[in-house]
């Protein structure tokens, strides 16, 4: 049956629809006509909304989860170096990690599972995440990545079985190490004899292998016998094959048929020269010829060992999408509350551009496929916050454009024209950020990355277009004729720059402070994700149910190396799997303490490491696994690499608007926010985790788009008004005051309460953005500035002559042919 392709599944559709969009973006910014404007404007609005939402719909199927949201599997592989035929490791190449990965691809993809989603971490890691993916298919999933399916045929010695003065046939003593034979290599075969009695005996094989996977054309289970893949090999293969073969003796010499390094069979050649076919026979376990027939035909070139593996059950993360979604909705209420009150009839403007926001955020991760996880929330979170901060930019240009006594529809212009450096250069910087990040960044951090991106371009649109297009609309019908705001900032003339000299003393003693942390703390700064641990595993029966809370509480009570974190796993069709990741350290403490506090876990039934209970249902397995630490490290150092590459990326950028006095000042300010926030939250006892990256992403990004809108301003003031360079950063953070604190007041508040309803999962991430927010809008007002003042000071040049000439290079270069 024909089924119809919807429209964003069709590249070409989607290629024309784009086509048409970018087309109407670019003319509604190149007219000056005010009514085209507001035509093209509106057109587009209408079609971009209608894309979105149709590509957003049905949203269950349509917008995907991650599997710290839907559940699901994920595991972390190292790629192994391989031996070469003298015997010798041979170094991880690139190719090999890349070849690796599209034969995880391929198997996975021969098991049926929904579009899993594999990436490089670091240099020889691979990261494969399955979400949806039941738990109880994950030993499957684990064997068939870890199956390397190296296919050898190599020659079997024709003194294998010459007896030596002992008695003892060639292959025993080249194996005991006794005699050498030069070319030949002894292994292991294991096999059964005519009476189905299995036996080990050592055989000597060719060193150089004559026949690899890359022959292999087909691989399939052979028809004739249920034991036995039949394999077809290609061209290449078949000139091999016979090249080995046409001068064996028929009836007397043997192939081994070497898999994964084993020899799994050594039959005797019954006709020469062999061709193209040949089967492997010998397979025991059930379903072992079909995952070796899938296998052989998307070999590894080198051994995968899975170093972490991590599956949430869909019930875990139903919790945290609730608990996320609660958060989320009663933070956003709060704040549509406020801009409601604050900007009255223009804020339900306000609030309808948010909406658009939305509908653009999640159409275009619909349209594209991409997976919503936390990190990604976190994202979210913080282009959510900068359209906000864009409308509250407009708002405030619009009531000083008001108050100058200009008519409203001329204020409306005015007040998106003056209000667009500022939006554009803040959101420019925060993009240049997320793209490196998405280049240079592990797979969590690519979450962020791309929500942050759609979110900040979404943000953009809807401010500087929609609320623009509905104002336009209001003034043109006669419905709206004026504005009204409040106002709780007042012409403040506070002089920030002269208390410089003291803040930058603060800022040192907390800056020290935060470095001190990691060593007044030591061991207890960073947590299990990068110093390496152990996970316990309680495994519960179908008919037991123990909340992470009351794990959570139990653990409190103790005095730990470490802090330990708690996590269900596991569905109601094979019971639950409640695991522990702690210092090792704590682990038997954590064993005893979870036991006596919580009844369920004192009983045991029968198994490995457990005791019999007739009366209930429960399995305890207090296995203890190391967690390797690298995979922190390689997350941690990605995350790094990509922060300080964006970092670099502004400085360049605002170095190009600015001057490079603004570029130092934007990233002091951005240290020390980073800085003073990891270590506060490490000094008042927190461990750094892997969630914890995600918020200093997110601390980096409000960071520099608080201090870009002070810095435009001062650009602006430097350019049309005399005075002296510190009174005019004065007036320009003055006059940007109301926005920096209405800003950061709306996202404290979203954040607040994210950390205080949105659950355990959320609240380390919103915890230390909270600080990062209170830090930052100091930093915006405090530092940056000052360190732009005193730069510009030592250099001795003029910042208003600076300014002026980069200005002119800038328009100069924009006029250029």
């Amino acid at each position: 049956m024909l089924a119809a392709t919807s429209f964003y599944e069709d590249p070409l559709t989607i290629f024309v629809i784009g086509m048409i969009l970018v087309i109407l973006f670019f003319w509604y910014f190149a007219t000056d006509i005010e009514r085209r404007k507001r035509n093209v404007g509106t057109v587009l609005l209408i079609g971009m909304t209608a894309l979105c939402v149709l590509a957003a719909t049905p949203v269950k199927e349509r917008l995907k989860g991650g599997i710290d949201i839907v559940g699901g599997s994920s595991f972390t592989l190292r790629v192994q170096p391989r031996e070469s035929d003298s015997g010798e490791k041979m170094e991880v190449t690139p190719q090999q990690v890349e070849q690796a990965i599209l034969v995880i691809e391929k198997r996975l993809n021969s098991m049926g599972t929904s579009e899993p989603l594999i990436a490089r971490q670091g240099a020889d890691g691979i990261l494969v995440q399955m979400p949806g993916v039941e738990p109880e298919t994950s030993a499957k999933i684990r064997e068939t990545l870890e199956k390397v399916a190296k296919l050898e045929l190599r020659e079997v010695s024709r003194r294998n079985d010459e007896p030596g003065e002992d008695g003892k046939p060639l292959a025993e003593r080249v194996q005991n190490g006794s005699e050498i034979v030069p070319g030949y290599k002894a292994y292991t075969l294991n096999g059964k004899d005519e009476d189905g009695n299995e036996y080990t005996r050592p055989i000597l094989l060719n060193r150089r292998m004559a026949l690899g996977g890359s022959d292999i054309a087909d691989a399939v289970p052979s028809p004739q016998q249920a034991d036995a893949v039949s394999i077809t090999l290609n061209a290449e293969g078949t000139d091999k094959m016979i090249a080995l073969t046409k001068n064996m003796r028929s009836g007397l010499d043997r192939i081994a048929i070497v898999l994964d390094g084993e020899v799994i069979s050594a039959p005797v050649v019954n006709q020469t020269p062999l061709g193209k076919q040949f089967i492997v026979e010998g397979l025991r376990e059930p379903g072992e010829v079909q995952n070796l027939a899938n296998a052989l035909m998307n070999p590894l070139e080198n051994p995968l060992v899975v170093e972490m593996e991590d599956t949430v059950s869909p019930t875990l993360g139903a919790a945290v999408v609730k608990q996320g979604i609660w958060a989320g909705i009663v933070g956003l209420t709060i704040t549509a509350l406020f801009v409601l009150l604050y900007y009255r009839f223009a804020g339900i403007i306000a609030l309808f551009g948010l909406a658009v926001n939305g509908v653009i955020l999640f159409g275009v991760m619909a349209m594209f496929g991409f997976t919503f996880s936390l990190p990604g929330i976190a994202g979210m979170i913080l282009s959510i916050g900068m359209a906000v901060d864009a409308n509250v930019l407009i708002y405030e240009r619009l009531r000083e454009e008001m108050e100058a006594g200009k008519s409203f529809k001329t204020a409306i212009s005015a007040s998106y024209d003056k209000a667009f450096t500022a939006i554009f250069d803040s959101n420019f910087t925060s993009l240049i950020t997320a793209v490196l990040l998405f280049i240079f960044g592990s797979s969590a951090i690519k979450g962020f990355s791309i929500t942050l991106t759609i979110g900040i371009v979404a943000s953009m649109f809807s401010a500087i277009l929609v609320t623009r297009v509905l104002f336009r609309w209001g003034t043109d019908l006669n419905a709206l004729k004026k504005v009204s705001f409040l106002n709780l900032f007042k012409a403040t003339k506070f002089d920030f720059i002269g208390k410089s000299r003291a803040c930058a003393l603060l800022s040192l003693v907390l800056v020290v402070l935060s470095l001190a942390a990691f060593g007044l703390r030591k061991d207890h700064a960073f947590g299990v994700d990068f110093t390496g641990g152990t996970l316990i595993k309680f495994q519960l029966g179908t008919d037991v149910k123990i909340p992470t809370a009351d794990v959570e509480k139990a653990l409190s009570t103790l005095q730990l190396a470490k802090a330990a974190y708690p996590q269900e796993q596991g569905n109601p069709a094979t019971g639950t799997l409640l695991t522990v990741r702690c210092d090792t350290r704590d682990a038997d403490t954590i064993i005893a303490k979870l036991r006596e506090s919580i009844p369920a876990l004192g009983e045991k039934k029968s198994g490995a490491n457990s005791e019999t209970s007739a009366d209930h249902n429960y399995v305890i397995d207090s296995s203890k696994v190391e967690v390797s630490a690298l995979i922190g490290g390689t997350f941690l150092k990605d995350s790094l690499i990509a922060l300080v590459l964006g970092l670099i990326g502004i400085l360049l950028y605002i170095t190009f608007r600015f001057e490079f006095s603004f570029a130092l000042g934007g990233f002091v300010a951005i240290l020390h926010d980073v800085i003073i926030s990891v270590g506060l939250v490490v000094l008042l006892g927190g461990e750094l985790s892997l969630i914890h990256v995600g918020a200093i992403l997110t601390i980096a990004g409000y960071s520099i788009n608080d201090t870009i809108v002070v810095f435009d301003r001062i650009r602006e003031n430097l350019l049309i008004r005399g005075g002296s360079i510190k009174s005019i950063m004065n007036e320009a953070i003055n006059a940007t005051l109301s926005r920096t604190l209405l800003t950061s007041a709306t996202t404290i508040i979203t954040v607040a309460i994210l950390s205080l309803f949105g659950g355990s999962s959320l609240r380390d991430f919103s915890i230390m953005i909270l600080i990062g927010l209170v830090v930052g809008t100091y930093s915006s007002v405090f530092v940056a500035s000052p360190i732009v003042l005193w730069w510009s000071k030592r250099k001795g040049s003029d910042l208003r002559t600076d300014v002026l000439a980069t200005e002119q290079a800038a328009e100069a270069a924009a006029a250029a042919p």
